[in-house]
């Protein structure tokens, strides 16, 4: 079979392989590549007419593609950064991805940044990225004060209808220890008993005018007692009884009344 000539009615779709005129013999192929190559957008088709000389009319091949524009398209990763808690005055810095995931050069004019202490490092606005090109940069949280903190990271460029942004959170927490909480005593005295006795017992009310609870178990033999289960805030109130060696107790002493601080 001898092919005389290939055509194609829309230059927007090309082929390529082996020249014509030729022959082929029998049983034997030949390949050619189609390819479509749009200059606009939509729609767009064609004929690929294939004459021989076994037919008057060429052999035909119907030829289809859709042409898209081409955008720009910037991806940020991660779009969202959270700092967790950082200690007051330390610095964390971990590192962001931009990515060009469009088909056409884009091109960063401007990088703004809201949010008291956070910034960026290794960016500086008027660089190009090509289609799919990746480039790392670091956002880096500083706080100074204690509490939350927020902020937001835009990236500006002609080819983009908007902005670009991510979003960025932290807490600045303190360092200093916690105060030791203070353990108080009260230390009560007294004075000795006029009768035959083998000690004495204390008492203890958070209520003005009891009722009284024993500190005690046993009798104290000498003239001061510390109590020092008592807690920060609290005002506590002490009577103290002289015990015989019956067993039997006087009347409560005055009453003694001891605040303790709050610290």
């Amino acid at each position: 079979m001898q092919i005389s000539a290939l055509s194609v009615s829309n230059a927007q779709f090309v082929f390529s392989g082996p020249l014509v005129p030729l022959v082929i013999l029998p049983a034997i192929s030949l390949d050619y590549t189609l390819a479509c190559s749009p200059t606009t957008a939509g729609n767009a088709s064609a004929t690929l007419g294939i004459s021989t000389k076994a037919s008057s009319a060429p052999a035909t091949i119907a030829l289809a593609c859709v042409g898209e524009k081409a955008f720009a398209a910037l991806q940020i990763s991660p779009s969202l950064l959270n700092f967790g808690n950082l200690n007051l005055a330390t610095t964390s810095t971990p590192n962001v991805a931009l990515q060009n995931t469009g088909d056409i050069n884009l091109t960063i004019k401007g990088v703004t940044l809201v949010g008291a202490g956070f910034g960026f490092s290794d960016l500086s606005p008027g660089f190009t990225l090509s289609p799919n090109q990746k480039i790392t940069f670091q956002i880096w949280f500083r706080p100074q004060v204690s509490g939350v903190y927020s902020g937001t990271v835009s990236f500006l460029s002609a080819n983009l209808s908007s902005p670009e942004t991510m979003s960025l959170s932290g807490d600045g927490v303190s360092t200093a220890p916690s105060p030791t909480p203070v353990q108080h005593t009260v230390h009560l005295t007294w004075n000795a008993s006029t009768s035959s006795i083998v000690g004495y017992r204390v008492y203890r009310s958070e209520i003005s005018g009891g009722p009284y609870n024993p500190l005690n178990g046993t009798t104290v033999d000498a003239l001061s007692y510390d109590d020092s289960t008592v807690a920060s805030g609290t005002t506590y109130y002490y009577v103290v009884t002289a015990v015989d060696s019956a067993g039997g107790e006087s009347l409560n002493s005055n009453q003694a009344t001891a605040p303790i601080p709050s610290n």
